[in-house]
C-alpha cells in the first residue's frame, strides 16, 4: 500500500501541533511497513509498531485537547468526541489482533489513514483557523 505524504494542506499552522501530526504520519508509514514483513517474528513485529502508533496517537490527542481546553475552543465536546471515537477504534484493532491473532489487512490501514487526513482537514485545520483569528497561536506554538 502506497505510503501517508504529509501535503502543506493538512498544516493548522501551529507548529507543536504540525508537528505531532507530520510524527502521526510517520508512524502510520512504520506501520503499514510492519504489516508487509513475514516470518516467526512479524506478529511481535505489528503488534510494538501498533503499540507505539496508539501510544502517539493518545499523547496527541492529549496535548491537542489541553491546547483547545486552554483556549477555550468553542467545539471542544465535539472535538474530544472524535478523539475518543478513534481511540475506541485502535483499542478494537488492538485486541482483535491479540486474541483472533488475525492480521491487520488494507482496509484496517486505509481507515487509519483515511481517518487522520479527514480529521485534520475537517477538525483540525478548522481550529487552527479559528485560533489564528483569535491570535491564540503564540499560547501553544
Amino acid at each position: 500500500m502506497s505510503k501517508l505524504i504529509w501535503l502543506h494542506d493538512y498544516s493548522v499552522q501551529i507548529p507543536a501541533i504540525d508537528n505531532e501530526h507530520k510524527l502521526l504520519v510517520e508512524l502510520i508509514n512504520e506501520f503499514s511497513s510492519s504489516l508487509d514483513t513475514h516470518g516467526a517474528f512479524q506478529a511481535k513485529i505489528v503488534t510494538e509498531s501498533l503499540k507505539k502508533l496508539s501510544c502517539c496517537i493518545k499523547q496527541h490527542f492529549e496535548s491537542e485537547e489541553r491546547f483547545l481546553m486552554f483556549n477555550n475552543y468553542p467545539d471542544f465536546d465535539a472535538h474530544k468526541q472524535e478523539h475518543d471515537l478513534l481511540l475506541d477504534q485502535i483499542k478494537r484493532f488492538e485486541q482483535r489482533f491479540k486474541t483472533e491473532k488475525k492480521a491487520f489487512n488494507e482496509k484496517m490501514l486505509l481507515f487509519l489513514k483515511d481517518w487522520l487526513v479527514r480529521h485534520i482537514i475537517l477538525h483540525d485545520i478548522k481550529f487552527g483557523v479559528y485560533f489564528r483569528d483569535k491570535e491564540l497561536i503564540n499560547n501553544f506554538g
